[in-house]
C-alpha cells in the first residue's frame, strides 16, 4: 500500500502529535517530526509549511471581503472574532486532516459539528456587491452562491473565499494537496 493510500492519524509516531494539534497548524518542530517520520511525505509537509505561513493573512483577508458583502456587524455584536476563529479553524483542521490524509477525521472532528452550529444562525443576505473581483472564478463562484439556501449563502461564500485565496497563494503542489480538504468544508458546511 502507497502512503498516499494511507490514513496516518494512528500512526504510532504521529498520533500525540496529531491529538496535541487540534485547533492549530503543526509548530516547525511537529513538521520536522512529521518529515523524519514519514520522509515521503515532504510534500505534505512543505504544504503545512506555506499554509502556516499565510494562514493568518489569508484569514483577514477572507473576512474583510466578506464583512464587506454581508452586514455580519450590524446582527452580531462579536462577528469578526467569531468568524475569524471559524475560518481560521477551517484552516488549521484542513492541513491537519491533509496530514494525517484523513478526510473523515475532518468531517468527524469539524465540520459536522461547525455545520450545525452555522446553519442554525440567520445569517444576513449579500447586502453588497463586489466592486472588484477579489476572488478567481467569481462568476463561478457567484452562480453557485444562488443555488444555495439564504442561510447557507455566506457560507459557502465564505469558504470558497478561502479556497481560492490558498489557490491564490500556494504553491500549485501545496495547493493540490489541500484543495480537496477545502473543498470537502465548502460542501459539508453549506450543504443540506
Amino acid at each position: 500500500m502507497s502512503n498516499a493510500s494511507k490514513n496516518f492519524r494512528k500512526h504510532p509516531a504521529l498520533a500525540a502529535i496529531f491529538k496535541a494539534a487540534e485547533s492549530r497548524q503543526l509548530t516547525e518542530q511537529e513538521l520536522d517530526e512529521y518529515y523524519r517520520v514519514l520522509p515521503g511525505e515532504l510534500p505534505r509537509a512543505t504544504a503545512a509549511r506555506e499554509i502556516k505561513a499565510v494562514e493568518t493573512v489569508i484569514v483577514q483577508t477572507v473576512i474583510k471581503e466578506i464583512f464587506a458583502l454581508y452586514p455580519f456587524e450590524e446582527r452580531h455584536v462579536i462577528a469578526t472574532g467569531k468568524c475569524s476563529r471559524d475560518v481560521r479553524y477551517v484552516s488549521a483542521y484542513a492541513t491537519l486532516a491533509m496530514l494525517m490524509s484523513d478526510p473523515q477525521w475532518f468531517d468527524d472532528k469539524l465540520l459536522l459539528w461547525l455545520k450545525t452550529i452555522l446553519q442554525s444562525f440567520e445569517f444576513p443576505e449579500q447586502t453588497h456587491k463586489p466592486k472588484v473581483n477579489f476572488n478567481l472564478g467569481a462568476n463561478a463562484a457567484n452562480t453557485k452562491l444562488e443555488e444555495y439556501k439564504l442561510h447557507q449563502r455566506s457560507i459557502f461564500d465564505t469558504y470558497t473565499r478561502l479556497k481560492q485565496q490558498y489557490q491564490r497563494t500556494l504553491s500549485p503542489p501545496s495547493y493540490e494537496l489541500i484543495a480537496p480538504y477545502l473543498q470537502q468544508a465548502i460542501e459539508v458546511l453549506a450543504g443540506d
